[in-house]
């Protein structure tokens, strides 16, 4: 009616009306108003919650079998048997200089077995133990070592440190104007780490306990901090299970809940109740034995009731005696949806189908496990990318360093000492990839891709995790002993021949 009379006073109104209405999550009103969370910085969180939290992920990732299973799915999609780089170096006219590069190649190749400062792991292996971390720890640190004792090796050796070694007593305003934040020092103006203070052991170790230990400097330099920032404000990393710790361990807390209870539940009891205040019932019934037959005493005495039964013998009881087992009702009819609702959510959380998590394919069709296998891929996808960023780029930095300092690298490096960067910049990582869900339609849809100039053989090689330059060279390869089989086989023929005609 307003706006018949008066329209700009109605658009005024609503206006104003829709003003105070705000967001309906800042209301306080009802089952809402205890909704409350602290508004302080990612950093003051990380540091309130850090060994809580990183406690209670390895706890999960120890002992609860689908988280288990679930990383372990993770750092096999994700890392395999390692990635590793593909080296771009070119020649003068701006062309890959192939021959270099596979020198490259093969030193790494060859690092790759020696890099662990413990002679424990592969490169590979680091690779997923850091992976394993960053969802049970939210992050790790790598510093590296040098060791000459092989010839031919670039002398480049990682270690890796959890961050609860990490000196949280260095915290606050430093003298020098630095600031430390839990062990890590930092530059006041630009926010760039400047040190790392790090205990010689874990503080956890049995080694370690009742005994305080001096903390060292280490220059940022020589260390990679390797974890993922979800907020501006935050400084260190927290586990990426978070999100999803709490309902694991309740869902696993109340599945052994359920289990116990059927458990006892399917113990076989039987329970006997008489009419008759004469009959002793005795202690109940039981699988195993036979009693002897009994019957009602005419004089009122007390009467035993047998205490077992046997198989395949009918067992007479005392007159007005009734006998109830019995009935199991754990797990009940709602405990599959139940739980199966709870992996939905955890599966979320780790970026997976519930199919894959839960290795439940029992209602999943062709078309949704397809989808979901795709689906997955993108977050596999991410892990790699963040590995390759945060981890792999840095550590082949510091190879390449590394083999031009030990006078092992292959080919000229001229300038390096004015701009490293550029060297370190001819390298990125070669993903492991997948192979193909529908191999038929995806090899035609590959093909038209190709026809259509939409992408190449190489991107094309490369989401299959393969290096196609080390394909061809291996076809070629291979095809030059095709023809040396060929070309013996003829000489044997024709020698066949010349010995049937004489």
């Amino acid at each position: 009616m307003l706006a018949l009379v008066s329209p700009a006073m109605a658009s005024r109104w609503m206006f104003g009306r829709e003003m105070y209405r705000g967001f309906v999550a800042g209301s306080l009103r009802d089952a809402d108003s205890k909704f409350i969370p602290r508004s302080t910085s990612a950093d003051a969180d990380v540091k309130k919650a850090y060994k809580i939290v990183a406690a209670r992920c390895r706890d999960q990732v120890a002992n609860n079998s689908l988280i288990s299973g679930g990383i372990n799915r993770i750092c096999n999609n994700v890392v395999r048997g390692g990635i590793l780089p593909q080296f771009k170096f070119r020649t003068r006219d701006g062309k890959l200089d192939r021959d270099t590069n596979s020198k490259w190649r093969v030193l790494f190749t060859r690092w790759t077995k020696y890099c662990d400062i413990t002679g424990h792991d592969s490169y590979g292996s680091l690779q997923r133990l850091g992976l394993r971390h960053m969802w049970s720890d939210g992050q790790y640190l790598i510093h590296r070592v040098y060791d000459t004792s092989l010839p031919g090796i670039v002398p480049l050796r990682l270690e890796l440190i959890e961050c609860d070694q990490l000196d949280a007593l260095v915290d606050g305003i430093l003298p020098g104007g630095n600031v430390a934040r839990k062990g890590i020092e930092y530059d006041a103006a630009t926010g760039r780490p400047v040190a790392y203070h790090i205990l010689p052991e874990h503080p956890g170790d049995y080694l370690a306990l009742g005994r305080r230990t001096k903390s060292t400097r280490i220059p940022a330099t020589e260390i990679i901090h390797v974890w993922r920032r979800d907020r501006i404000s935050q400084y260190s990393g927290i586990a990426w299970l978070v999100a999803v710790v709490m309902e694991s361990y309740r869902m696993e807390d109340f599945r052994h809940i359920t289990q116990d209870a059927a458990r006892i539940q399917a113990t076989f009891a039987a329970f006997l109740k008489s009419a008759y205040p004469g009959f002793t019932l005795g202690g109940g019934l039981s699988f195993g034995g036979q009693a002897e037959p009994i019957s009602p005493a005419s004089t009122g005495e007390n009467v035993e009731a047998p205490e077992e039964i046997r198989h395949n013998v009918i067992q007479p009881l005392p007159t007005g005696t009734d006998i109830t087992f019995a009935a199991p009702s754990h797990p009940g009819d709602n405990y599959e949806p139940f739980v199966k609702d709870s992996q939905r959510w955890q599966s979320g959380g780790l970026g997976m189908s519930f199919e894959a998590y839960a290795n439940n394919y029992t209602d999943a069709s062709y078309a949704s496990s397809r989808s979901g296998a795709l689906e997955e891929r993108l977050s596999y996808q991410a892990q790699q990318q963040f590995l390759e960023e945060q981890m792999n780029r840095k550590v082949l930095a510091w190879f390449i360093e590394a083999a031009y300092i030990a006078g092992l690298a292959p080919g000229r490096m001229a300038g390096y000492a004015r701009d490293p960067q550029l060297y370190h910049e001819m390298a990125e990582g070669q993903f492991p990839g997948w192979s193909w869900v529908d191999p038929r339609n995806d090899a035609t849809a590959s093909e038209k891709i190709l026809d259509l100039n939409l992408d190449t053989h190489r991107n094309l090689a490369a989401q299959r995790g393969l290096d196609w330059y080390a394909t061809i060279e291996e076809l070629i390869e291979e095809e030059q002993h095709l023809l040396e089989l060929e070309t013996v086989r003829q000489a044997r023929k024709k020698i066949e021949e010349e010995n049937n005609a004489e």
